[in-house]
C-alpha cells in the first residue's frame, strides 16, 4: 500500500511542513525584532518561555491522531524553512553587509529558537500522551 493511500498520512504531513514554516517566520521574526530593538534581546528568554508554550499549542492539536510522531519531524524541516523564510525576509528588510554583530545575533536567536522548537514540541506531545492515558484510564 502506497504511504499515500493511507488516510491521515497526507494531512499529517501537510501540518509537518505548515508547522515548520510557521516557527520558522516566527523566528526570523523575532530575529529581525531583535537586530533593530535591543530590547528584545533582554527580554529573549520571556519570549523563549513564550515560544514554547506557544508552538506546544499546533502539535497538541494537530498530532493527537494516529501519525502523533510526525511532530518530531519538525526539528527536521524547520532547518530548510528557516533559511528559505530567513532568505526571503533578508529581501524584504535587509541588513547592512558590513555588521558581522549580525551573525551572532542570529546565531543566539536561532539556537533560542531551536529550543523552543524541540521544547515546544516535546511539551505538545506529553500533554497529548497525559490526556489519552486519562481518556483511557477514566473509562476503566
Amino acid at each position: 500500500m502506497k504511504p499515500s493511500a493511507r488516510p491521515g498520512y497526507s494531512r499529517a504531513a501537510f501540518f509537518v511542513v505548515l508547522a515548520s514554516v510557521i516557527y520558522a517566520v516566527i523566528g526570523n521574526t523575532f530575529f529581525q525584532l531583535a537586530y533593530r530593538y535591543s530590547a528584545a534581546i533582554d527580554e529573549a528568554y520571556i519570549v523563549f518561555a513564550i515560544t514554547s508554550a506557544v508552538y506546544a499549542l499546533p502539535v497538541m492539536l494537530w498530532f493527537r491522531r494516529k501519525y502523533w510522531y510526525f511532530a518530531l519531524f519538525i526539528p527536521v524541516i524547520w532547518v530548510p524553512m528557516l533559511l528559505i523564510t530567513g532568505y526571503l525576509m533578508g529581501i524584504v528588510f535587509p541588513l547592512p553587509k558590513d555588521d558581522y554583530g549580525a551573525g551572532m545575533l542570529l546565531l543566539f536567536i536561532h539556537g533560542l529558537n531551536l529550543a523552543a522548537v524541540i521544547i515546544g514540541i516535546a511539551l505538545g506531545l506529553t500533554v497529548n500522551a497525559a490526556f489519552a492515558a486519562w481518556r483511557k484510564f477514566s473509562r476503566e
